[in-house]
């Protein structure tokens, strides 16, 4: 870890925050301590050895602490490691304000988008009985194309996300064009003017589709998403 040769508190911040990969390293634990393998699913890009690497950088700047398994460790943010949590809301704000022009077609990666959709909802909208959901994405990277067919099963205290089929009746069908999928969500068109394009459809009883919609914060209007935090419990 190079350091600025400067005693300015914005400099030894950038010595520890600024580093390649390491905001996004912050970001996954602040949704709660999280294993080796759940750390690298939301930076899949990153190589495991230097997710090694700059897990323990921030163990060592006092970021972050460890606490070992039978297999492995679990990770979490140290009291001073969940005050960088500010920061990565307000890149997150910032980005969602200035930052979505620079969104290239090959950025859209089902797997990030499934895995963001899970860990941003909140237990509060859940159903109160499973509703299983199957998306069905089209216009894929090439890099992407094999992971078109996802599955998740809203349920009242948890999300779960199956790349394969769980063999459960869906109640919901998802069929869009990943990137506007990825636009609505993120609220930066809404879903009314998709589903009018025909980007976006859904086919499944009405109040199964309500419950979707309100689970994944789907807006009919654009209306910018704050990122928000909900550790696992």
């Amino acid at each position: 870890m190079k350091g600025y040769g400067q005693f300015c508190p914005v400099a030894k911040t950038a010595e520890i925050f600024a580093q390649r990969w390491t905001p996004l390293v912050v970001r996954e634990l602040c949704f709660g301590p999280r294993r080796f393998t759940e750390i690298h699913m939301g930076v899949p890009l990153m190589s495991r050895a230097l997710l090694v690497q700059r897990l323990a950088e921030l163990e060592a700047a006092g970021v972050v602490a460890t606490q070992p398994l039978a297999q492995g460790k679990l990770y979490s943010l140290t009291p001073a490691g969940r005050q960088m949590s500010e920061l990565i809301a307000l890149m997150s704000d910032w980005g969602q304000r200035h930052g979505q022009g620079r969104i290239a077609h090959e950025d859209l990666d089902p797997t990030l988008l499934m895995w963001g959709m899970k860990r941003q909802i909140d237990p509060r909208e859940l159903p109160p009985r499973d509703v299983v959901l199957r998306f069905e994405f089209r216009g894929l990277p090439r890099v992407h194309a094999a992971r078109r067919y996802w599955w998740m099963i809203l349920r009242a205290d948890d999300v779960e996300v199956c790349l394969k089929d769980p063999g459960r009746e869906v109640d919901v069908v998802v069929n869009a064009d990943l990137e506007a999928f990825v636009r609505v969500w993120m609220g930066h068109r809404g879903l009314a003017d998709a589903l009018a394009a025909g980007d976006i459809g859904f086919s499944g009883e009405r109040m199964r589709v309500v419950e979707l919609k309100r689970a994944l914060r789907m807006e009919d209007r654009a209306a910018l998403k704050t990122l928000a935090f909900r550790p696992a419990a």
